[in-house]
């Protein structure tokens, strides 16, 4: 029974050191993306950012949600160095089991909206920690009604330069909102970045969100 008890003690001490540990990291965002910086400084936390350079080719036969972790994964993995808690994520497009990417030029875009016109797609973005011994990981898939888009509309909207680098070719906060009648899921998570996920994986790495917050 002695060498049982010494265990849980021994456990309980490696498991206060981790959260102590973890209190001091600094968050790093490894992403480029300013919509991801906007969210994750609405939710009153400061990071620094430093964009990772991952190859985002789909694997073969990969779905959505598998595509959009592993990505977080290795971008929050890329970058990594002692003393940050780092945070990556992947937005991704998808209809019918068809990954919609980022365009390549007008045409891709039109085709991508005509897709998704009068009907229901669905936006997965996965989020990921490392603070280079474990990771954390989450996906959030949402549900998006689009109403009728004409080819005109796609066209004036690829005109506008704001779909030219989002997934699916269309960006929910600004004039591609126009096209949307229904979300069912995350509205942030849709932008970029799950605010409840992100805040509840930060508090599983141990990441005091709050005390961070009151440091302002």
């Amino acid at each position: 029974m002695a060498v049982l008890s010494l265990d849980r003690t021994t456990l309980r001490w490696r498991v206060a050191a981790k959260l102590i540990v973890a209190s001091e990291l600094r968050l790093l965002l490894a992403s480029q993306s300013p919509r991801r910086s906007d969210l994750l400084a609405q939710m009153g936390l400061t990071f620094e950012i430093e964009p990772a350079d991952v190859d985002e080719t789909p694997e073969a036969g990969e779905s959505a949600e598998n595509y959009v972790r592993r990505l977080a994964q290795s971008k929050a993995q890329a970058l990594w160095r002692p003393g940050y808690l780092n945070l990556g994520a992947d937005t991704i497009v998808f209809i019918d089991d068809r990954l919609l990417g980022k365009p390549e030029n007008e045409a891709h875009c039109i085709d991508m909206l005509l897709q998704l016109s009068g009907r229901t797609h669905q936006v997965a973005t996965g989020i990921a920690l490392y603070d280079g011994e474990e990771t954390w990981s989450e996906v959030v898939t949402s549900n998006v009604l689009f109403r009728s888009i004409t080819r005109c509309e796609a066209k004036a909207y690829w005109a506008t330069g704001e779909p030219q680098d989002k997934a699916g070719s269309y960006a929910l906060q600004g004039f591609g909102g126009i096209f949307v009648q229904r979300i069912e899921g995350s509205h942030s998570s849709i932008i970029g970045l799950p605010m409840a996920e992100t805040e509840q994986l930060l508090n599983q790495a141990g990441f005091d969100t709050w005390s961070e917050r009151q440091r302002g």
